[in-house]
């Protein structure tokens, strides 16, 4: 199972924070830096990580590096064998971002932390379900970002999630499993 992780950069220490990553046989972590293009970043740099691997991958993005998950996994589907998304911070009003959520083919998981009964949900509840395969999750009673506040559960549900793409991916694709 193979996963990469893209995190918001902690700007004071220049570092992503300690890591609440789900169990897997390989973890990288790639910083994205707020004065990357988007565009180009999807389709040089992620691209490029991500074809090294030897199949497509489940990708974790949390903040603002949701939106470049987002549109890695709506230009390069074959890439991408799921998406979590974890507080995702996304400008609904960007020029094609409805069209971006639509291409995504990737089942993927949104988790939303609410820290009280009154958190406006909105944003990230739209991403879910802007997306086909979208799910929405709120974590209660959490800080902003849930993968760091309430990291067991924020990982309880990434892994969770991670099986189930994981099943979905060999079911609908049995030719590669040699089963066609």
């Amino acid at each position: 199972m193979e996963i990469l992780e893209f995190s918001e950069l902690d700007r004071a220490t220049g570092t992503t924070g300690p890591s609440s990553e789900p169990s897997a046989t390989r973890h990288s972590v790639v910083c994205l830096h707020n004065s990357a293009d988007i565009q180009e970043w999807a389709a040089s740099t992620a691209s490029a990580d991500m074809e090294a691997q030897s199949t497509p991958v489940h990708l974790i993005a949390t903040g603002v590096a949701a939106f470049e998950a987002i549109a890695l996994g709506a230009r390069r589907p074959a890439l991408v064998k799921s998406l979590i998304l974890g507080d995702p911070e996304v400008d609904p009003a960007l020029p094609g971002y409805q069209e971006l959520l639509g291409d995504v083919q990737a089942p993927t998981l949104v988790i939303a932390a609410a820290p009280t009964f009154d958190t406006d949900i909105s944003k990230p509840q739209s991403v879910a379900g802007g997306i086909k395969d979208g799910v929405f999750v709120i974590i209660d009673n959490c800080e902003v970002p849930a993968h760091r506040s309430r990291p067991h559960s924020f990982n309880e549900w990434a892994t969770s999630f991670i099986n189930i793409a994981e099943g979905l991916h060999a079911f609908t694709r049995p030719e590669e499993d040699g089963n066609a």
